[in-house]
Formats: C-alpha cells, sequence, structure tokens
C-alpha cells in the first residue's frame, strides 16, 4: 500500500525537520507520531495478511475500522470537552498509541483465529427458519414487548426518553418494573428476527413495522445500545446474503445516524452548557467520548498512586451467562458481583453519578496494566477472527445461525467502547430467547448437493 508508505516517510521527514519546534508547540508530538505509525502496521496487516473481501460484513475489518473510528472521533471529542472545560487535561496521545497497539494485537489475534480455527464440518443438513411459524412468533412477541412497555412505563411514571435522565436513574429501571422491564426490552429480540426476515425477504409490511415498533419499546429508556444492537446485526447480515451495501450509503448513514445518537446523548443527560460548543460540537462532545475516559484512565492507573483491579471486576463477565438461582445455589452473589462493574468503579473515582465506560482495552488495562491488556486484545481478537471466519460462511437468509452470529459480532465490536459484562448480557438478553424461538420455529434441512 503506497499510502503507508507515504505516511511513514511523511511522519519521518516531519520529525526530522520540524521536530524542535514540535517539542515546544506540541510536547507530546512524538507519541501520536507513533500512534500514526502503528496505525500504518495495521492497514498493511488487515490488507495484506487477513485480506480481502472489505465488506462491511467482514468482523474483522469492522473491528479495525471502529477501533480507528473511536480513536480520531474520539480525539475530536476530547478536544470539544477542552474546549467547554479548559481545565480538563489528559494524555489524550498516550491513549491513541494504546489502541493502536492494542489494534496491532488484536489483529494478530485474529489471524491465529483465522488460522486455527478448524475447518467446518460439512453435516447433511443445516437449521432454517420455518418462515410461517417465525411470523407468528412475531405477532405474539410484539404483544408481549407492547404490554411489557406499557406497564414498564406505568411504574416508572414517565418516559425517559422526552423527560431525559442525568442521573442515571434508567440503571434503576429493572429493579422499579420488574418483570414488565424485561418483557419490554425483548423488543431487541423482536428487531433481531424482524431483521432475520428482513434480509431473507420474507418480511411483510407488518413484520417491518413491528420490528421499528421493537427498537422503539427497547430504547425508550433512553440506552442507545438497545438501539444499535438490532440495527447493527441486521445491517451484518443484509450485506451478507442479501446484497452489498454500498459506501455511499454507509456514509450516508454514519453523517445521520452519528449526529441523532449525539443529540440523543446530550438530551439525556440534560447539559445546557454543550449548546455553547456550536453544532459540530455538540456532535463531536456526544460522540465516542469513551475515548476521552480511556485517556482519563491511563493517567490515573499510570500514575503509581492508584492500584491495579488485579481481576476483580472479572466476575461480571461470568456471571451473566447463568440465572441467579443456579448462582446462589453455589454460594454467588450474581447482582453484587455485576453491580461491582469496571464502569461502577470508574464512576466512583471520577465522582460521577452515571456508569463511565471505557471499552474492553481500557477495562483490561484497570485490571492487569500494559502487558495484560495487549494479551488480553490477542485473545479479543481470537474471537472476532473466529467469528469473521463463521460468517463469511453464511450463504442462506434462513439459516438460523446467520442472525445469532450477526447479533454475537455486533456486540463483540461494540466492547471497545462498551463493557465487558455488556457482552455476556447480551448473550444472556438477547441470544438465548432466539435460541428458544428456533427450538419452535425452525426445521432441519437437508443441504442441497
Amino acid at each position: 500500500m503506497p499510502g503507508v508508505a507515504g505516511l511513514w516517510i511523511g511522519l519521518s521527514l516531519i520529525a526530522a525537520g520540524w521536530g524542535g519546534a514540535l517539542d515546544v508547540a506540541w510536547p507530546a508530538w512524538s507519541t501520536a507520531f507513533w500512534a500514526a505509525a502503528v496505525w500504518g502496521a495495521n492497514l498493511l496487516i488487515l490488507h495484506y495478511v487477513v485480506g480481502p473481501p472489505f465488506t462491511i460484513s467482514r468482523i474483522a475489518l469492522l473491528s479495525v475500522v471502529f477501533a480507528l473510528l473511536m480513536t480520531v472521533v474520539g480525539s475530536g471529542s476530547y478536544w470539544a470537552t477542552t474546549q467547554l472545560f479548559p481545565q480538563y487535561r489528559v494524555f489524550i496521545e498516550r491513549a491513541g498509541l494504546f489502541v493502536a497497539l492494542c489494534t496491532l494485537c488484536s489483529l494478530i489475534g485474529i489471524v491465529a483465529g483465522r488460522r486455527l480455527t478448524a475447518a467446518p464440518h460439512v453435516s447433511d443438513s443445516t437449521f432454517q427458519w420455518d418462515w410461517d411459524r417465525l411470523r407468528i412468533l412475531t405477532y405474539a412477541l410484539a404483544a408481549v414487548c407492547a404490554l411489557g412497555t406499557y406497564m414498564s412505563l406505568r411504574r416508572i411514571g414517565y418516559l425517559p426518553i422526552l423527560s431525559g435522565d442525568p442521573e442515571s436513574l434508567r440503571v434503576e429501571f429493572p429493579a422499579i418494573a420488574g418483570i414488565w422491564f424485561r418483557f419490554s426490552v425483548l423488543g431487541i429480540v423482536l428487531g433481531l428476527i424482524a431483521g432475520a426476515q428482513i434480509c431473507a425477504r420474507r418480511a411483510n409490511g407488518v413484520v417491518w413495522l413491528l420490528g421499528a415498533f421493537g427498537l422503539i419499546g427497547a430504547s425508550v429508556y433512553g440506552n442507545r445500545f438497545f438501539l444499535a444492537l438490532p440495527i447493527g446485526a441486521t445491517l451484518l447480515l443484509w450485506d451478507q446474503v442479501r446484497g452489498r451495501i454500498s459506501p455511499r450509503v454507509i456514509g450516508l448513514g454514519l453523517l445521520i445516524g452519528v449526529p441523532v445518537l449525539a443529540v440523543l446523548g446530550w438530551w439525556r443527560q440534560q447539559d445546557a452548557s454543550v449548546v455553547l460548543l456550536g453544532p459540530i460540537g455538540m456532535v463531536l462532545f456526544g460522540t465516542l467520548g469513551e475515548f476521552r475516559d480511556l485517556g482519563w484512565t491511563l493517567d490515573y492507573y499510570s500514575s503509581g498512586a492508584h492500584p491495579l483491579l488485579h481481576g476483580t471486576t472479572l466476575g461480571g463477565l461470568v456471571v451473566p451467562l447463568l440465572p441467579s438461582p443456579l448462582w446462589s445455589a453455589v454460594g454467588v452473589d450474581k447482582a453484587a458481583i455485576f453491580a461491582h462493574s469496571n464502569a461502577a468503579v470508574l464512576a466512583q473515582e471520577m465522582g460521577q453519578f452515571a456508569a463511565q465506560r471505557v471499552g474492553i482495552y481500557g477495562e483490561l488495562f484497570m485490571n492487569f496494566g500494559w502487558l495484560g491488556a495487549l494479551i488480553g486484545a490477542v485473545l479479543y481478537g481470537m474471537v472476532v477472527g473466529y467469528l469473521d471466519r463463521r460468517f463469511v460462511e453464511v450463504r442462506e437468509g434462513g439459516a438460523v445461525r446467520g442472525i445469532l452470529l450477526a447479533a454475537v459480532a455486533a456486540a463483540v465490536i461494540y466492547a471497545q467502547v462498551g463493557q465487558w459484562n455488556m457482552l455476556t448480557s447480551t448473550i444472556t438478553g438477547s441470544i438465548y430467547p432466539i435460541l428458544l424461538l428456533a427450538l419452535v420455529a425452525s426445521r432441519r434441512v437437508a443441504r442441497a448437493a
């Protein structure tokens, strides 16, 4: 790739010719330059080792692109933050180098994961959706979601997405609404199974509307992830089995979607001071601010004044996989372990009401430092590599595993800015219900010769 060579040459010439001036104007320039150089290596590995096709349904490609966008747009979020709060400063260049190195390690894991994954056993049959049964279950699930949403909002007493949530009271909604809240957020599952039907060209107009209703019902509490997961998984599956999504459509979607999500985040926090930044500053401030908080986390735990967590929050990655009664039977308090998350720890250290997410790389650093984060990034990459290889093998929209792999892949990519307990919570909250639906609405079909 000539562009990477040009990048490296340009960085070298600037460093040699203007290094002294940069030392005065931008003391951390060398760290930023090293980050850019590592990104050049990342792109070379992605292009020549991971290889084509470079489409939206390539999980490996999306993982790397998402990390790059997090760095670039997150740096913009940091700039907007310093405009609003001039005293706020973190070593953001080190955060850029950290993400670049973690991405490099994840690419090593991706290559290893793809090559170590055994070639799939080609069975004589595969599980396919029974579309008539799935459509009936879609209608039934929509009714359950509608009832759950109505009862939840009655118990909560207001419409969170319209009223805002500056004190993050949404974390109390499951306790306030009880089982009705769980029924309501099944709208995520409704959106996913509607997406499976849409991608397979099996959705009628009612299914399209019910899918949209599921997204609204799940996101009415202010959690943007509940909206992003079904949409992201459906786009992955669409590109893989229905038709390639053009870069122009992707760009248009980002131009519309990013500002909308930023405005939703601003409205949720009800922070009127952000208006002072103007439209572009508002969008930057509200987009991928997790990168800004990652910079703060690296500073905090690198100072030597605060000990690492040494894996004390690792339980949050495991306990969501099984229900509370099973954990209680072996003497494990699931609620307490889940509550002791990295996001909660950071919120306490920062003196914030809301949980503070720094992504899986940041959580690894909080627990295990630089070495642990880089090793963890390799393991993360192996998971991405496995999903990448298996999802490429999906050829039919009717395959049950298509939407399952797409949903897990979307959650794994989002983990770069989310919490690792959210990753496993997604499996229990979305994948398990889809598997239960598949017991009723799927059948084993012989493969075509």
